[in-house]
């Protein structure tokens, strides 16, 4: 894939993963104050939620075609892991917009349908093990930009966000870890930023690591 085309379509991808990850991260600090009524705070989870799976499997898929071919390996497993998330949380989110909370919405159901979203229901585990996937992916992702000398700042926010995978996890079952869990508000979206940043930049090809600068 060429340079442009990796650019046209990183770039917004990037970027609207971002704005979607920023967007959540509001809506849930004023779910979590009450400053939005119920069951209206879902829908302005969910939707951007739903945006940021696509967007952000699109960016997984472009930092494959940016990489140099001996790191392509990282970008793939990447790549992988961002797909399951995408495809898991495209059926908790879509399910939960569609069905659940104009049901909710109307006073046609409670908290107690099986398909709700609340506590260690059936669709909070998907979602927890599809955000586990999310956390993988970066993980994978990070190492492809370890010794990239430009792009040191990507490499740390997709570590430290890939890094929270058993966090994401153990918090389904110890709500203790919910505040430590908060911290992939900060380090997803200082990831997307600088991917967006990666994407932007016209000399969009792979730079030096250090040891290849060493050997010049």
């Amino acid at each position: 894939m060429s340079s442009t085309n990796i650019q046209k379509i990183g770039q917004p991808a990037a970027l609207i993963a971002a704005g979607s990850a920023i967007t959540y991260s509001v809506f849930q600090l004023l779910a979590v104050f009450k400053l939005i009524p119920h069951p209206q705070d879902l829908f302005w989870l969910f939707l951007p939620s739903l945006i940021l799976s696509y967007t952000f499997l699109n960016t997984i898929i472009c930092f494959h075609n940016t990489v140099k071919e001996s790191y392509k390996i990282y970008t793939a497993i990447a790549s992988a892991f961002a797909l399951v998330y995408c495809a898991l949380v495209s059926i908790v989110y879509f399910t939960q917009l569609v069905v659940i909370f104009p049901l909710l919405k109307a006073n046609r159901t409670d908290e107690s349908h099986i398909l709700a979203f609340t506590d260690k229901s059936f669709m909070v585990a998907i979602d927890c093990i599809s955000y586990a996937a999310m956390n993988t992916a970066n993980l994978f992702a990070a190492f492809a930009f370890q010794h990239d000398i430009q792009q040191q700042w990507l490499y740390k926010s997709l570590l430290a966000n890939g890094l929270l995978t058993p966090v994401v996890i153990l918090a389904f079952f110890i709500s203790a870890f919910m505040f430590i869990r908060a911290l992939w508000m900060i380090t997803l979206h200082m990831a997307m930023i600088y991917a967006e940043k990666l994407f932007s930049s016209k000399t969009h090809k792979p730079t030096l690591s250090y040891y290849e600068t060493a050997a010049l």
